[in-house]
């Protein structure tokens, strides 16, 4: 019976209110209304390209020389270096777990084999070749740090779209794998809207290396002609003899053919020819038009420079007469490395701090990758020189905080920075 308080003031009772849906997008991936393009349900690589162009891409980087350098060249541009700071540390001691968890960390991944510098030269070969690059995490059994991180042979990786998400799948020797996402870090380059997938440098130059190659080859057999000079032998046999009838003058003919082929054939560099004046030898030169096939290749071989993103200077091709053409393409270039290395830097912040998350203590782990010097390397200290001052005269006027005017100079003011790799 309910007394005339609860009459008053009747209980409500609280009740726990049914989940809603997670909101979706208006708008819609490019792929949704289409139906699965393969027996797999996978989404497709960028254009529609086929999975096996992937493997096609590795052995044009293998076997066509521009290409291998091309990679080889973007490598080792991103191959910057980078400084760690750890910083949000709630003690010293922390700081210090932090900064040998990271250093343990860097020389365990990729089985120990070069640590993380091996690590990395693994990922940017993979990202410079199919356009992606990926890791997983590999935990330890007791679940407490990160054992190991191994790259993912970026071919293999397939994304399928499953309840409005998108889920990382592996294709290994006819099986195909569920990749953890939580754990699996894959970098696309140059990815399109919803499509998960990079896309490679090398996707835009088959049709003209097949071209390249062909020119090669031809130049080849043109060139061992024009470039060889070589003896033209004329024999004339002259009339019958009298009373000489066709079968032996032909026979005749025929030996004599034959003999001065086999003086012509076996003749030594010191050796002259000693004939009757029956046979005429002419020296041929040919006209050499070798100058032509060079021309024709190199404007093929730009397009391959271009089509892997690079500038000609880098590949030793300068065709400007002034120091600031080179300049100029340099400058470009490392706005290109400027812009894969946020990649790299976010992939090294998520490593490292999700190693830290697993230790004792809070501290937090932040990446600062280097830059590639100038090519005038007085000119950029004087204009960083002045940089610096301007920011500090503004600092001393009051209008910056000593944290602006280090956010202004691009600087880490948060506490000492850990190990730098160069």
């Amino acid at each position: 019976m309910r007394t005339w308080l609860e009459r008053l003031w009747p209980v409500r009772r609280h009740t726990t209110p049914p989940p809603r849906a997670a909101p979706l997008p208006v708008t819609r991936p490019w792929d949704a209304p289409r139906p699965a393009l393969n027996a797999a349900g996978f989404m497709p690589l960028p254009g529609g390209t086929p999975f096996y162009m992937l493997q096609v891409y590795r052995f044009l980087r293998d076997a066509i020389p521009d290409i291998s350098t091309a990679v080889w060249t973007w490598k080792r541009l991103c191959q910057t270096g980078y400084t760690v700071a750890i910083t949000d540390v709630s003690s010293e001691p922390a700081r210090r777990r932090a900064a040998r968890l990271i250093a343990d960390l860097d020389e365990r991944v990729n089985g120990g084999d070069r640590g993380m510098e091996g690590l990395l030269d693994i990922f940017y070969t993979a990202l410079f070749t199919y356009g992606a690059a990926a890791l997983e995490i590999v935990l330890s059994p007791d679940r407490r740090r990160i054992y190991d991180v191994v790259p993912v042979d970026a071919w293999t990786v397939r994304f399928k779209r499953e309840r409005g998400r998108i889920h990382p799948y592996q294709e290994a020797g006819g099986a195909t794998i569920p990749l953890p996402a939580d754990r699996f870090i894959y970098v696309g380059l140059d990815r399109d809207g919803t499509n998960p997938y990079g896309r490679s440098m090398l996707g835009s130059i088959p049709f003209v290396v097949k071209i390249q190659q062909r020119l090669m080859e031809d130049m080849a057999k043109a060139t061992h002609n024009a470039g060889w000079a070589k003896l033209h032998v004329q024999y004339d046999p002259g009339e019958p003899i009298r009373g000489e009838n066709p079968e032996t003058y032909h026979g005749r003919i025929a030996e004599n053919f034959e003999s001065l082929r086999r003086q012509m054939s076996g003749l030594e560099a010191d050796q002259n020819i000693v004939t009757y004046g029956n046979v005429r030898v002419n020296l041929l030169r040919g006209d050499q038009r070798a100058q032509i096939f060079y021309d024709n290749h190199k404007a093929v071989e730009e397009q391959v420079i271009t089509g892997m993103r690079l500038m000609p200077i880098l590949l030793g091709r300068n065709y400007g007469t002034t120091e600031t053409y080179g300049t100029a393409q340099f400058e470009v270039v490392n706005r290109h490395v400027q812009a894969v290395n946020r990649s790299v830097r976010a992939l090294l912040d998520r490593l490292y701090n999700f190693e830290l998350a697993l230790m004792w203590g809070d501290a937090r782990a932040k990446t600062r990758m280097g830059g590639n010097r100038t090519v005038d390397v007085l000119k950029d200290a004087t204009a960083r020189g002045r940089e610096i001052a301007n920011v500090l005269r503004l600092r001393d006027a009051g209008l910056l905080t000593g944290e602006e005017a280090a956010a202004a100079l691009d600087l880490t003011p948060e506490g000492p920075r850990g190990k730098g790799r160069r």
